[in-house]
């Protein structure tokens, strides 16, 4: 009988691809692939973004080495070396060379392998190449991620990330080409660009690759991860707006509109260059939704400081916030600021940005009432369709008769918690 191998992952959508590839490549040899059952070997795709990720990594490797033999790999695993302390740890690796953990297990198995820590430091690290088929089980909906980047060479005050990632590396625009028509060879009709920092991809501008990857015969829907307001560009948005295939959202990493507090972050840009990209987004795609990535609480920030991002996200009509409260990360400048904002005051301004933000969501809602709207299904629970529509304003539709990877017109009749209640008006593609 063949040996059991369970993949779990913590953190970002690069750490879910990669792990979807090394889940094929275990597949491919052999082995059977759970996510939920007793398994002979547990695979543990750690994150470090905050200390709180890192806390998670750590249980979760704990509670899989109480029921098999476990292989680290990771962001945490990357700087912090406490996993060989746990017992039934037989690998400890990092963010390089990922996939060596599919032959330590082969090697295990045949009782030529002893407990390795291989954590490599990330320094020119090289960029490791991996691709999805799609054909496997490891996908089990209808949109697909392509890893484009990894690394990142930022110095935000905040974030640990370059430290585990290392600097940007990009992949070879043929390799991401050709995953693209693999994937929708074998049924994705969305795809989504991602990377640790996907606007620092640098074999071809990122423009030029969003085009080149349209052209895949079949894709109905291509997507970007999040972006830095710096790729924003009239090049770039030349060259995107112009695809019939390129939906109308973009997510911004924004994390303040305060300049005294982007400053302190050393984010490469101010607010007056926010609202210039936003607009410029707008002049080139009318019907886009913004969303963005909010950081409330930082070391420094004061009421005023809080307020002005408030007030720019409601003037800039953001659809959607991902808010969360600061949270002191050990190893970064920001952790090591006097002036800390306390946690209490953090998460009273978190639900407040929350609360306005929705206000702003509830608004925009509003104006698709009674609107056309074509939307993927990408589930189907208990009766109801749920999917997104091109702008990734999330739908539900009512009715047993939709299967996931169709796409459909809809018309609003309402909204509620956040999502628009659609009516069927018609299928426009299996």
């Amino acid at each position: 009988m063949s040996k059991s191998v369970s993949v779990h992952t913590l953190g970002c959508r690069v750490n879910m691809y990669e792990s979807c590839a090394i889940a094929e490549m275990l597949q491919e040899r052999g082995f059977k692939v759970s996510k939920n059952k007793q398994c002979d070997y547990y695979i543990v795709n750690t994150c470090a973004v905050t200390a709180e990720s890192e806390r998670k990594s750590r249980q979760l490797v704990r509670r899989c080495s109480t029921k098999g033999k476990v292989l680290v790999i990771g962001c945490a695993s990357q700087i912090d070396s406490g996993y060989k302390d746990i017992e039934n740890v037989i690998y400890i690796g990092g963010n390089r060379n990922k996939t060596a953990v599919v032959e330590c297990i082969e090697q295990h198995i045949k009782n030529e392998f002893s407990t390795v820590h291989s954590v490599i430091p990330m320094d020119n690290a090289p960029y490791e190449e991996m691709s999805l088929s799609g054909e496997s089980d490891v996908f089990s909906e209808c949109r697909a991620f392509i890893k484009i980047q990894d690394g990142c060479n930022g110095k935000c005050t905040y974030c640990i990330i370059p430290k585990c990632r290392g600097s940007v590396r990009s992949r070879e625009a043929e390799s991401i080409i050709s995953e693209a028509k693999r994937l929708v060879t074998n049924g994705y009709k969305e795809i989504i660009l991602t990377g640790i920092e996907v606007g620092a991809y640098n074999k071809v501008p990122l423009g030029d690759l969003v085009s080149m990857v349209s052209k895949t015969n079949g894709l109905y829907r291509l997507r970007l991860g999040s972006l830095s307001p710096n790729i924003i560009s009239e090049r770039f948005l030349s060259k995107v707006s112009d695809l019939d295939n390129f939906m109308p959202h973009i997510h911004l990493s924004l994390q303040s509109c305060s300049d005294k507090i982007l400053t302190a972050m050393k984010r490469p840009y101010r607010k007056k260059d926010i609202y210039e990209r936003v607009s410029l987004i707008r002049d080139y795609i009318p019907d886009c939704q913004i969303s963005a990535d909010i950081i409330v609480g930082f070391p420094g920030e004061n009421e005023d400081d809080f307020n002005e991002t408030v007030s720019a996200l409601k003037e800039l009509d953001i659809f959607h916030v991902h808010s969360f409260p600061y949270s002191e990360r050990e190893g970064t400048p920001a952790a090591e600021m006097i002036n800390s904002v306390p946690k209490s005051v953090r998460s009273q301004r978190n639900g407040i940005l929350i609360k306005e933000c929705q206000d702003i969501k509830n608004k925009i809602l509003d104006s698709k009432i009674n609107k056309k709207l074509k939307v993927l299904v990408e589930k189907v629970n208990d009766g109801v369709a749920i999917g997104h529509t091109e702008e990734f304003l999330e739908v539900k539709i009512i009715g047993d008769e939709f299967s996931v990877g169709e796409i459909v017109e809809v018309k609003a009749v309402s909204h509620d918690e956040g999502s628009l209640n659609c009516e069927l008006i018609g299928r426009l593609a299996k």
